[in-house]
């Protein structure tokens, strides 16, 4: 019960830190020399996120994960019927809901995604979520994700990859991956590595996979 505990006041104050934030996230990332658009990587994310969805095309059902004010799922929202939007910072949502008012909201961890089993043809996160979870909480999120997947459906996220790029504060301990780590995370979880998006002198690399 303990571990429980601790783990959810983990994912407290990242909800806090982030519903803090809401208000002023738009604004902040159109700005260039912003820390989430170092190396270009909103640009460079929604290029790769738009070019791998043409090659598979349309579908019935996507997500985004850890969505925060729903960039990522502007090109998703083109190529699917239906669009979930989650997040655990419920002002993160509102902000999102205002672009895609037809989207479905799940507030929600990405731990714990309320969908039923094989019901998404398409997952995208932006944001190196993976690498922002608690320690240990890793498994949980590509766990649920091979979950909600269709089988051959598509999941396209990023992550971090080499933290000696640029110098910036961090607010708390980070997962860092090499290329090769993830791809073999990844087929431990029941994926296929399609595309990779970065090497390894990358701060950030993007990576699409197919779950088997």
């Amino acid at each position: 019960a303990m571990d429980i505990m601790l783990n959810m006041n983990k994912f407290e104050a990242f909800r806090d830190r982030w519903n803090g934030r809401a208000v002023n996230w738009d604004i902040e990332i159109s700005q260039p020399d912003h820390y989430a658009n170092f190396e270009s990587g909103y640009e460079i994310f929604l290029k790769f996120e738009e070019d791998m969805l043409n090659i598979f095309g349309k579908a019935e059902t996507g997500i985004d994960l850890g969505c925060g004010t729903a960039v990522a799922a502007g090109p998703l929202s083109k190529k699917v019927e239906n669009l979930y939007l989650l997040d655990l910072a419920e002002s993160m949502l509102k902000k999102a809901k205002d672009k895609f008012p037809k989207a479905i909201l799940l507030h929600a961890s990405v731990t714990d995604i309320p969908l039923e089993s094989e019901s998404v043809d398409y997952a995208v996160s932006r944001g190196v979520v993976i690498s922002h979870l608690p320690q240990g909480e890793q498994g949980g999120f590509l766990c649920e994700v091979q979950r909600i997947l269709k089988p051959g459906g598509i999941f396209i996220f990023d992550f971090l990859n080499n933290m000696k790029t640029a110098d910036f504060h961090l607010s708390s301990e980070k997962t860092v991956y090499t290329i090769i780590e993830i791809v073999e995370e990844l087929k431990s979880f029941g994926f296929e590595a399609l595309s990779v998006d970065g090497d390894e002198n990358s701060r950030v690399v993007r990576i699409a996979t197919r779950k088997d």
